[in-house]
């Protein structure tokens, strides 16, 4: 009445065997991989050898961690556990950075115009200590408390990004740290 399985039942103890360099799941990455070969057994153990198997461009592992490196730029606040920014491999990710003057925590006053300039002098600070540019800026992330501020906030962006801009959302949201009016956070190119 019942067929018998062509393939046995995987268990726990089953080895897996992984596919060689360049085949099904190499063009996936390595993290589709261990889904495919763990998926079903309830363990992936066993896929450790394919991790061996596949290797990035740099013929390194793709489990060894790149080397990040927190940069934290001269005259500017900062609260402890924080970095201004984190080099990892070629791009710079710019913490969210709000208009704050020197190395205190008082914002800018004026509101939403004067802040955004105050947050985009604090990147340019930022990236400069990370050995870039408002130039190499790729995205940028904009949060402002009141939507109704955007032209403000537009404004004085605009004289910091000529044309061509780099991508950019700009979310409302309900309240900013210290009471601000924006922040603004991006990701920027780093060309060692």
């Amino acid at each position: 009445m019942f067929r018998k399985r062509r393939n046995p039942t995987l268990t726990m103890d089953t080895p897996i065997r992984p596919r060689p360099a360049g085949g099904f799941a190499r063009g996936f990455g390595i993290g589709f991989a261990l889904l495919i070969l763990g998926s079903g057994t309830g363990c992936v153990g066993h896929a450790s050898d394919a991790i061996k198997l596949d290797r990035t461009r740099e013929g390194r592992s793709p489990m060894t961690p790149s080397p990040n490196r927190p940069i934290v730029a001269e005259g500017l606040g900062r609260l402890p556990q924080f970095a201004h920014a984190t080099v990892a491999g070629d791009l710079i990710f710019v913490s969210g950075t709000l208009g704050t003057v020197g190395e205190g925590f008082e914002l800018a006053p004026g509101g939403t115009g004067p802040e955004t300039a105050q947050a985009l002098r604090n990147i340019e600070t930022i990236l400069k200590a990370a050995g870039a540019g408002l130039e190499d800026v790729v995205k940028v992330s904009v949060y402002l408390t009141d939507m109704s501020t955007f032209q403000e906030m537009n404004e004085a962006y605009g004289r910091f990004f000529p044309e061509p801009p780099p991508a950019r959302i700009t979310v409302g949201g309900a309240e900013l740290a210290l009471g601000a009016a924006v922040e603004i956070e991006c990701i920027a190119r780093h060309v060692p």
